[in-house]
């Protein structure tokens, strides 16, 4: 299943690292056939070398107890660096279910792809030993929960975040003031009497809120001249021949 490995170590930090340094390759060798951006790749490969290095530290230390989160100190103020006129997007790993198998899909047999990992990665965790070293290392669940969606997997009930209590009401005097709604807003046809036609008969208020005020009368001198006389009846005509 896993290229270059004829067998997969019984100690689960070996076999951790033996699926995802295959995986590591097959990024970096599927990157440039599949034209992945080149620091995408490095961030991929930098990332789970980051993965593999924590699961081993975590692993090599004493049995854990489950602790109560407590609150940190706040930080320590510090003058506000002059922001920089014109900043880069930081480059980020993709996010959602599966982004790395959409990103490098299986290749050829002898080429570790994303699919091989997943199904070593799912044989990891249904091992009885993996499962020992969980119960005592719960703090490995924030390593394989993000291992497990970037390889499209649902993360097992030993690993997964135990979800928040929910926030019991401080007085049943006091209760949540309710939100008020907005008050609905009339029709604006409503104001129009319609014709079944489609036609609409407004009245001279609306024609005179549409239109505006009529316009002011003309004076008389900016009027045309109309002759108060016939000019054919007074035209002279010339002799006649």
């Amino acid at each position: 299943m896993i290229a270059n490995a004829p067998f997969m170590p019984a100690d689960p930090t070996e076999r951790f690292t033996v699926i995802f340094r295959a995986l590591q390759r097959s990024v970096a060798d599927n990157g440039y056939r599949l034209k992945i951006h080149g620091p995408l790749i490095v961030l991929i490969w930098n990332y789970l070398a980051r993965q593999i290095a924590r699961f081993a530290r975590i692993a090599s230390r004493l049995p854990q107890s489950p602790r109560t989160r407590t609150r940190a100190p706040g930080p320590v103020e510090r003058e506000p660096a002059t922001p920089n006129p014109n900043p880069k997007p930081p480059l980020t790993l993709p996010r959602g279910f599966a982004w790395l198998i959409r990103l490098l899909p299986n290749g050829p047999a002898t080429v570790v792809g994303g699919a091989a990992a997943r199904a070593d990665l799912q044989l990891f965790m249904e091992d009885p030993i993996v499962l020992e070293l969980l119960a005592t290392h719960p703090s490995l669940g924030r390593i394989l929960r993000p291992l497990h969606t970037m390889l499209g997997l649902r993360p097992p009930k030993i690993i997964k975040r135990p979800r928040k209590p929910r926030r019991e009401p401080t007085s049943a005097a006091n209760p949540r003031p309710k939100r008020p709604r907005p008050r609905r807003q009339p029709d604006f046809m409503a104001q129009y009497k319609v014709n079944p036609d489609g036609s609409i008969d407004f009245t001279p208020e609306q024609l005179r809120d549409i239109l505006g005020p009529p316009p002011p009368p003309v004076p008389p001198w900016h009027q045309p001249f109309v002759p108060s006389f016939d000019a054919k009846k007074m035209w002279r005509k010339g002799p006649r021949g």
